[in-house]
């Protein structure tokens, strides 16, 4: 390298130091952090899937005014910790925002460290009432939360006569949150549940929380949890005579993948639009369009989720002025009210993170698929 070309380079570090951290030039870089190897990490790669297929779309239609968007995933296996490690990294590594991280436990970990970069971390598959309220700065949420998903089939439960309800959850910050919503849920309608099983975290480890199922006898067992716990579960308490109706949640909406025919008849709240016909969602047809012309062109839910996740990301850059920065983008973020990204609507402010509501439950067929 010549003298000059030396200097040059010199000049364009010190330009980008003193341009300060969260700028992008050339190419935005956008971190996430997720299970790819653990007990939840189909549905990870599922998710990036999603995300994935709308970026590579919008960089073939030329990116965000010319700058193609890349996004670095790392493996965190669902260790909060090592989710720490990868946010510290790519914070390092000058990333514009972090998206469509995995797990409560891992995302309360991590914000103290968005906190103190000022970086956004946009969309992740937590439902928990405690990154959302009270308010909790740096975070965008795009799904509704459990407390939103129990409703919903506690309601539809009591809709067709099961008052019966037994619970299992994984054994975190997650599940019991989710327990508590459980609880004021039937609590307001003059009952409680039936039965109480914990399942430990990142792990199979059911046999305790079956023996309490069947002990119970109920008429339906809700999981709050993953879907491979979720899986065995299910064959744990069925392989003991005992079937009752089971309800799992969005997070384990991969069930299928897990149980195979087994998993049908069990009911699934779902916080995305329906994934598999256009229903006269724009963003459906949008993203049936783009994850047809992938290498893997299956639909499914996760990958909705990730696909309408890189859509808000994309129409938050589009809506910032250049030069982008972190604290541009969250400032956008929050000036989002009624954003309508294709019949799915969003909404942020100065002290709401919540995005939306939209909960909807399907049942799982023998093939996977999902009736409505």
């Amino acid at each position: 390298m010549t003298a000059s070309s030396l200097a040059r380079t010199g000049r364009v570090f010190a330009i980008l130091l003193a341009m300060g951290p969260g700028v992008c030039c050339a190419e935005i870089l956008l971190g996430h952090s997720g299970d790819l190897s653990g007990t939840s990490a189909a549905l990870t790669r599922d998710y990036v899937r999603g995300m994935t297929a709308y970026f590579d779309e919008a960089n073939r239609n030329g990116g965000i005014r010319g700058e193609k968007i890349k996004l670095v995933s790392l493996d965190d296996a669902f260790n909060p910790d090592k989710t720490a490690e990868n946010t510290r990294t790519l914070i390092d590594q000058n990333a514009l925002a972090l998206v469509g991280y995995r797990g409560t436990a891992n995302v309360q970990k991590i914000i103290p460290l968005v906190q103190a970069a000022g970086i956004a971390e946009v969309g992740n598959t937590s439902g928990a009432k405690s990154l959302r309220e009270p308010h909790v700065e740096g975070l965008f949420h795009l799904r509704a939360s459990t407390t939103d998903e129990i409703e919903a089939a506690v309601n539809h439960a009591w809709t067709i006569g099961i008052t019966r309800i037994a619970v299992a959850y994984q054994d975190d910050a997650f599940g019991k949150e989710g327990l508590d919503a459980l609880n004021a849920s039937m609590k307001k309608r003059g009952s409680a549940p039936a039965a109480f099983g914990a399942v430990p975290r990142g792990t199979v480890d059911v046999a305790k929380a079956v023996d309490a199922m069947v002990a119970a006898m109920p008429q339906a067992v809700l999981y709050i949890g993953q879907s491979k716990p979720a899986a065995a579960l299910i064959r744990g308490i069925r392989a003991r005579g005992v079937h009752p109706q089971f309800f799992v949640l969005s997070v384990a909406s991969g069930l299928h993948a897990d149980l195979g025919a087994e998993s049908s008849g069990v009911i699934v709240s779902q916080v995305m639009p329906y994934p598999f016909t256009q229903l006269g969602y724009p963003v459906v047809r949008e993203y049936q369009k783009s994850i047809a012309a992938t290498a893997d062109g299956k639909f499914s839910y996760n990958s909705m989720e990730g696909y309408l996740n890189a859509k808000l990301v994309a129409v938050a850059l589009e809506k910032t002025r250049p030069p982008l920065t972190r604290a541009k983008l969250i400032a956008t973020l929050k000036g989002l009210t009624h954003e309508d990204l294709g019949g799915f609507a969003i909404s942020y402010g100065k002290q709401n993170n919540l995005g939306s509501h939209f909960v909807a439950l399907t049942m799982v067929r023998k093939d996977g698929t999902f009736a409505r």
